[in-house]
């Protein structure tokens, strides 16, 4: 199978290949000549009317035909570019459903401790990384977490001290639920002895000497912030994450918490040309005050290109399982006079909800324990009582763990739940550690919601390390992670068909954003958006699906990626 594309086919060669006439019931649009056509291929169009096809046509912007090889002689012009697939897979352009976008190609430059067993391979790491670089100079990091520990104990300042004595060091951790500083860092951002609890957040400090341990949990985390640069910068950032997900068949993005400034950069660069992407945005309140009113006082704003809309905002209720901050009926089974955090009060949630609806804006709910979802529940039936909207897209983030009497409520309410697949398998080494053996059964419990009617939208919430769709697809399908852990997949009962892992990241992605009549198939009149896969995901065996690339990219009909290290 090739991995290279044959372009610019002249017409009179592929003649021959084309049937004379297209056969009853070839969808070719108008008959138009295409601009570019897309042929020998295994389209996956998503399209319930024709699920699969092997050739594709473009006209503009837009998909203006589908059907075989031989369907599309009609649509060949003189000046068509013809893309030969050669057999390779296509589908329709994935869409990150959550994740922190404009960080994404940061997140490549930061210190990775994902693959760090202990807190002393974590502080090797660092000590690493400072013999490199110049004193003073901040060290940042992501992605360790004591779940992947000997020990589950909380590491602290000290370790960092000595790894690095001569630059502040601030880690971001647990899912990016909790930071890990050295003294320097605190010192840097005036954290002392004195320094108390902001509303939502936990600052640990050492029982006998009152001293931070270095650890500061969910809202707590905005103590110690590395400097950012900004303008220039930002921008440069944004077109980092942009070619980091064109090269995984990313076409969009629903950049969640995200701040006004941020925006502002998308939008000059979609003003300028400069944005070959799609990016829902989602800014992040913190109560109902006048951030939100600053926000949702203009109307929701939607690029005629679909390249930038924002029209939602982001609230977080409560924190992560793992840093034990996820809000709970009852309390940890790890940790009995814990019941985790909660980041914003029940009247201030409901008050976002209820405005945003009055205003026409929607809303996306960061709820991970039962208790956080019962409130985000709650809040969004009260306030639809008094703002009734049959189509409000409202959107319950991570949603991981539920009260059985709680699940039905979700399609009731017409509730989406949006996903991180490969949350699961992450967490799976110590999750029923901290719910115990019941509350667990209806944790991460996808195909329970998406039987009882739910929408589930996929995405990652990470940064570079656990970024491909191609993980989280595998995630979904086989609940294992990527040692094929455990066999036969932790609750197996919950996992997706390769169907609905796909419908994740594009038909439900797309309808989440109110754009189900622009994306999330390959259908006639719908955006030509699509990735060309290196292998068929439908169809190959499961653990194949983690090494799969994307191998092209289109967005709006124009190839804005292609692999070119290969044969």
């Amino acid at each position: 199978m090739p991995t290279r594309f044959r372009l610019l086919i002249p017409a009179f060669m592929l003649a021959a290949t084309f049937a004379c006439a297209a056969p009853p019931g070839s969808d070719l649009g108008d008959g138009s000549p295409a601009d570019t056509l897309l042929i020998n291929g295994h389209i996956v169009t998503m399209d319930a009317a024709r699920p699969r096809a092997e050739a594709l046509a473009i006209r503009g912007d837009r998909i203006s035909a589908v059907g075989s090889t031989a369907d599309l002689q009609a649509v060949l012009g003189s000046a068509t570019r013809v893309i030969d697939l050669g057999g390779q897979t296509v589908i329709p352009g994935l869409v990150d459903g959550h994740l922190h976008f404009a960080n994404l190609g940061a997140a490549t430059q930061r210190l990775d401790l994902g693959e760090a067993r202990s807190e002393a391979e974590a502080a090797e790491l660092v000590r690493r990384r400072a013999a490199r670089t110049p004193a003073g100079e901040w060290i940042t990091g992501d992605h360790w977490h004591t779940g992947n520990w000997p020990t589950e104990a909380w590491p602290t300042r000290r370790s960092l001290d000595e790894a690095a004595p001569e630059h502040p060091v601030v880690l971001r951790g647990m899912h990016g639920h909790a930071v890990w500083a050295n003294t320097r860092a605190l010192a840097e951002a005036a954290v002392t002895r004195v320094t108390p609890d902001p509303p939502g957040g936990k600052v640990l400090k050492d029982p006998e000497t009152g001293f931070p341990t270095g650890i500061l949990i969910e809202n707590a985390q905005a103590l110690v912030r590395a400097p950012e640069g900004a303008g220039e910068l930002l921008t440069e950032r944004i077109k980092k994450s942009v070619a980091l997900a064109l090269s995984y068949g990313f076409t969009g993005a629903h950049d969640m918490g995200t701040n006004l400034e941020t925006v502002e950069a998308y939008r000059q660069l979609v003003q300028a040309d400069e944005f070959p992407f799609r990016v829902n945005a989602y800014p992040r309140v913190v109560d109902a005050g006048e951030q939100l009113e600053t926000i949702i006082r203009s109307e929701p704003y939607i690029d005629p290109s679909y390249k930038l809309q924002m029209r939602g905002v982001k609230v977080s209720i409560d924190g992560a399982l793992g840093s034990r901050g996820a809000a709970l009926m009852a309390p940890y089974d790890d940790e009995p006079d814990n019941i985790g955090v909660i980041r914003v009060p029940y009247d201030q949630l409901y008050l976002i909800v209820e405005r945003a609806l009055r205003a026409g804006w929607t809303v996306a709910i960061h709820a991970i324990g039962d208790r956080g979802n019962q409130m985000a529940l709650d809040a969004v039936e009260q306030a639809l009582a008094r703002v009734p909207s049959e189509d409000h897209r409202i959107r319950i983030e991570h949603a991981q763990v539920l009260r059985p009497e709680d699940v039905p409520r979700f399609a009731r309410l017409n509730l989406i739940t949006s996903w991180q697949w490969m949350h699961a398998t992450l967490d799976m080494p110590w999750a029923e550690t901290r719910v115990g053996p019941n509350r667990i059964r209806t944790a991460y419990a996808w195909r329970t919601l998406l039987d009882t009617g739910a929408r589930l939208v996929g995405g990652s919430d990470e940064g570079a390390r656990t970024f491909s769709p191609f993980m989280g697809i595998h995630a979904a399908v086989t609940r294992q992670d990527r040692e094929g852990h455990p066999a036969g997949g932790w609750y197996p009962d919950q996992r997706l068909t390769r169907e609905e892992a796909l419908c994740s990241y594009t038909l439900d992605a797309a309808y989440v954003a109110f754009l189900e009549d622009d994306l999330g198939s390959l259908t006639p009149g719908k955006l030509a958006d699509l990735a060309v896969l290196s292998k068929d995901i439908m169809t190959i065996a499961p653990e194949q699906i983690l090494t799969t690339e994307a191998v092209m990219t289109m967005v709006g009909g124009q190839v804005v990626f292609e692999r070119r290290d290969r044969p």
